[in-house]
């Protein structure tokens, strides 16, 4: 699936952010810099679904955070998007094997919201 307008630069998006967030009020406090003791294990894309330690989520319970940020194998940080301050888009999140309207449901009691290319307006009240 492609998204937005950059595709001979980024075909998939991958690093670019507005691929999940589709609005955030605080452009500051809309990411979270996560630390870690060792390495992430692999690579991340935008849109990743990862645990505490960085590593891919296996199961949707194991979701801690989605990644807005590129981050390379071995980092010892990565950035993740604030559920406070952001929408996300969920034709951007990389649900890879896991189910997902179970990821969903994880992703909503983490406190995320979600708004797809199809909507219109956001709420504002």
């Amino acid at each position: 699936m492609q998204f937005g307008q950059f595709q001979t630069l980024n075909g998939d998006n991958s690093h670019a952010r507005y691929k999940v967030v589709a609005y955030c009020d605080d452009a500051i406090l809309q990411d979270k810099l996560i630390r870690v003791e060792s390495g992430i294990p692999d690579s991340l894309i935008v849109g990743s679904l990862v645990t505490d330690t960085g590593a891919k989520a296996a199961a949707p319970g194991d979701i801690a955070y989605v990644v807005v940020e590129p981050a390379s194998t071995g980092s010892k940080a990565f950035i993740v998007a604030s559920p406070v301050h952001v929408i996300l888009f969920l034709a951007g999140i990389e649900f890879g094997d896991l189910d997902e309207s179970l990821a969903q449901a994880q992703l909503a009691t983490l406190g995320f919201t979600f708004s797809d290319f199809d909507t219109v307006a956001l709420r504002t009240t």
